[in-house]
């Protein structure tokens, strides 16, 4: 008998033979995702999605290298987003958001998961692992990223079975506390109820509701307070939500109890929570009188441990308070703690410590810059000064840029400025939220360290053209925006700080700088006026002043900035204010306050006539 045929033409055809074997290959590649996708099933309990990222990262590393699957790249895919992305973060307008967003090398921002990589064969694969999946947290992200990303993919929206899915999911994660972090248990608990009342699925909302309440009571510590009150928040607040009275009593009695243990503790943000949640919900049933008896005796708990702290600890307490109490109608209470207030200000101010950088600048680099200031005539070396010394607005933002990378934490807090006091006059967020305070603020700290400059530079601008007040103001009087009217003012005024009497000069030359302010406004046809309580009119402040735009335009962002860092900014130097309400402390009015003020006037002196138009 002779040989098989077709395995004959087998063993003769390599190419055949090298098909067959990529096949087998690919088989084995497939076979191994399969058994890898299979064994997600049988993850531990409890576990994060963080932790399945990892977990198949690891595997496609391991395995494939740089050419893994389609389907390992769309699990990894599925479990880098981040849920409840907040909405002013992308421009996406979903529930997920990317894990990072970066610049590349271009400077381009590259984000990962990127929404425009994600493709209807995707959702299509998403969903039917929704289906096949065995794990709660597999398929609850599986048929979440379905839910939220299908409309804006495919154009189609999902069907309402797949927000079910999501529901049980996240009902079972729930009572068998299958994942990791009870705090995004809580997230989907929210996600999963706002789900059920979009499809009216009036079953779940029953059993979602439910579950919340079981979680609440089964996770709750009084000292970690994201881990109780949402009970309240998801439930008694949500009017659409069916809540029994025997429910509803039993979380305010539940949240009672809660504040009464926290009164006797050191928690007083725990406490405060309580007290917020407890007041809210006796206002929406009418009960002001409750309301205000619990926001008394939380005042009680926060003023008794106010005197067991630090002053400068106890009156940030009670600064809280008494906005507390302002917010909620106490006047009478609020005026009280505003007593209080004022005398650990005052004690706060000697606890305060001293914290001191040293570096040092080579003498001839000094010596250079102020040559290079000083050189030509006595007009070109003060428009120089005047130039050079005025703060970019933009290069602080690059400080500040590299700063945050230096030290992150100092800006993921809020500032709190006090005056010499002790008497808090502005605070400054974080970074990302209050990037205006904090150039601010950068702004006044560079204008110190830059004094010493501006200091060496006026002495070698008096040395080099031995200048009296008359010449300065002349000088001055070449900017149309100086009237004549007011002449003797800055006459008297420079005489004053050429002598060295800071005092008289700072009283004299900050009220004139704010005329030439209204003076500039009204050439640019910018109204000087605001309606008062009176029925009059009051003039505008320099701070309204120096944000309008026509001045903008004129003076230009950058000086704009400076003058109010200067003169009106709380946050900042804020001169204009302290001498003007007789609130500065006699020692701040010195040679470097003083030089500053000259400098400005210096940079007012820039605004010259245009074509009879300023």
């Amino acid at each position: 008998m002779g040989p098989d045929t077709n395995q004959s033409t087998l063993l003769r055809d390599p190419i055949l033979h090298v098909r067959l074997g990529i096949k087998t290959k690919e088989r084995r590649i497939m076979d191994k995702a399969k058994e890898f996708l299979k064994n997600l099933d049988l993850l531990p309990k409890p576990i994060s999605e963080v932790e399945i990222f990892g977990m198949v990262k690891e595997f496609i590393k391991k395995e494939y290298g740089e050419n893994p699957p389609d389907n390992l790249l769309e699990e990894q895919m599925a479990f880098a987003f981040i849920e409840d992305y907040p909405e002013n973060k992308t421009e996406w307008g979903t529930y997920f958001g990317p894990l990072f967003v970066l610049p590349n090398e271009k400077g381009e921002l590259y984000e990962y998961p990127s929404l425009r990589r994600i493709t209807p064969q995707i959702i299509y694969y998403w969903q039917d692992r929704a289906k096949e999946a065995k794990h709660p947290i597999l398929k609850a992200r599986y048929s979440n990223l379905v839910w939220d990303l299908s409309e804006k993919i495919t154009g189609k929206k999902p069907h309402y079975s797949i927000a079910q899915v999501f529901i049980d999911c996240v009902i079972e994660t729930a009572q068998n506390d299958l994942h990791k972090f009870p705090t995004d248990t809580i997230k989907k608990l929210e996600r999963a109820l706002s789900l059920a009342l979009t499809i009216n699925d009036k079953e779940r909302i029953e059993k979602i509701k439910d579950a919340i309440i079981y979680y609440e009571n089964k996770i709750a510590e009084d000292g970690k307070a994201g881990l109780w009150g949402f009970s309240y928040e998801l439930l008694l607040k949500n009017n659409k939500i069916p809540v029994s009275e025997d429910e509803e009593r039993n979380i305010i009695n539940s949240l009672g109890r809660r504040f009464e243990r926290l009164l006797k503790s050191e928690d007083i943000w725990a406490a405060e929570k309580a007290t917020f949640l407890l007041v809210d919900y006796y206002r929406r049933i009418g009960n002001q009188e409750e309301a205000k008896q619990i926001l008394l005796t939380y005042g009680n708990m926060v003023q008794q441990k106010a005197n067991q702290v630090s002053a400068l600890q106890g009156s940030g307490w009670l600064e809280k308070l008494y906005h507390i109490y302002l917010q909620h109608g106490l006047k009478e209470q609020a005026d009280k703690i505003s007593t209080k207030l004022k005398e650990l200000w005052s004690k706060s101010s000697s606890e305060l410590k001293t914290i001191e950088a040293r570096s040092t600048i080579p003498k001839e680099k000094v010596d250079k810059l102020i040559t290079m200031l000083i050189e030509g005539d006595l007009k070109a070396a003060f428009a120089k000064v005047a130039v050079y010394y005025i703060p970019r607005k933009d290069e602080v933002k690059k400080q500040l840029d590299e700063l945050s990378k230096i030290a992150p934490l100092i800006y993921l807090i809020t500032h709190k400025i006090q005056d010499h006091e002790g008497r808090v006059i502005s605070t400054v967020g974080p970074l990302e939220e209050d990037l205006e305070g904090h150039i601010a603020l950068q702004v006044s700290q560079n204008m110190n360290i830059e004094s010493f400059f501006l200091r060496e530079t006026i002495k070698a601008l008096v040395k080099k053209f031995n200048f009296d007040a008359a010449t300065i103001v002349n000088y001055l009087y070449e900017s149309p925006i100086f009237e004549e009217k007011r002449r003797k003012f800055f006459i008297k005024g420079l005489e004053a700080y050429l002598n060295g009497d800071f005092l008289v000069a700072l009283h004299i030359l900050i009220s004139q700088i704010e005329a030439l302010a209204r003076n500039l406004a009204e050439k640019t046809g910018t109204d000087v006026l605001k309606p008062s309580r009176l029925g009059g009119f009051n003039y505008k402040t320099l701070d309204d002043l120096l944000r309008e735009e026509n001045i903008i335009k004129v003076l230009g962002e950058d000086m704009c900035l400076y003058l109010r860092v200067l003169l009106c900014d709380p946050r900042g130097w804020n001169l204009r204010n302290d001498i003007c309400h007789g609130l500065i402390d006699i020692e701040a009015l010195n040679q470097m306050t003083a030089d500053r003020v000259f400098h400005a006037l210096l940079c007012l002196s820039l605004v010259k006539q245009e074509q009879d138009a300023i």
